[in-house]
């Protein structure tokens, strides 16, 4: 008589939910997707549902929150790994090139997830995870210059943001399909481009010393941004391969 399968306990059950509704919500959207699909691809009543996860919006939020842990985690082990802030930032950008050649359902959420922005709970969420990313990139910038790795004149929050850019890119040009328009080794020169924009010069020359951080992204954090790519894409360090 073969045995039953261990009953999963309640931790079990939700994350089954949470990784569940995460594919789910990311094949379709948060207003198609109903409770009693959700539930039935879990493999538990409708009502069942409701005891771990009191609306579909909870579910959704939660279903954020946990994508955003998930990234911000991996970003943190790989800093745990290495020790150079330059080479932290290039496994991050590398390694999210790749995750999203696997197709995964994360990428697709958060993007997701911005179409219901105009909601305010979930557009708190995605705050707070976009919030998180950019603090972790500041830190990791600000470390960068503490050990003369990274220009003394480059605003650590305008570089940051520009790093999120380029993953948003990434993730338009997986999912408009263009990815055979991205090798590897456009990745790669990609990458070397920001990182060119932000490395300290060998002569340790650096224009003015320091930016005033400011209180969200204004004109002059605009002007940095683009002075950062304008620098990184002179006469002789971009590569033609």
């Amino acid at each position: 008589m073969s045995k039953r399968a261990p009953k999963r306990t309640a931790q079990q059950r939700r994350r089954l939910i949470l990784e569940t509704a995460q594919a789910m919500f990311a094949a379709s959207n948060y207003t198609r997707v109903s409770t009693a699909e959700l539930a039935k691809a879990a493999g538990i009543s409708e009502p069942a549902l409701y005891r771990y996860f009191p609306s579909k919006k909870a579910l959704f939020i939660s279903t954020i929150k946990a994508a955003g842990k998930r990234l911000l985690d991996i970003w943190e082990r790989l800093a745990g790994e290495l020790i150079d802030p330059l080479e932290i930032m290039r496994a991050i950008g590398l390694g999210y090139y790749y995750h999203l050649r696997s197709h995964s359902p994360v990428m697709k959420l958060l993007f997701q997830a911005l179409s219901e922005a105009d909601d305010e709970d979930i557009r708190e969420a995605l705050r707070d995870n976009f919030a998180a990313f950019v603090r972790f990139l500041e830190e990791n910038i600000e470390e960068g210059k503490r050990h003369g790795l990274i220009r003394q004149d480059v605003n650590a929050s305008v570089a940051a943001w520009q790093f999120m850019a380029l993953g948003l890119t990434l993730d338009l040009v997986h999912l408009l399909d263009f990815d055979e328009k991205l090798s590897h080794n456009h990745a790669e020169e990609w990458q070397e481009l920001y990182l060119d924009s932000i490395r300290e010069r060998a002569s340790g020359g650096g224009g003015d010393a320091g930016h005033v951080m400011a209180k969200g992204f204004d004109r002059h954090m605009v002007e940095d941004w683009r002075e950062l790519y304008l620098g990184s894409i002179e006469e002789g360090k971009l590569g033609t391969g």
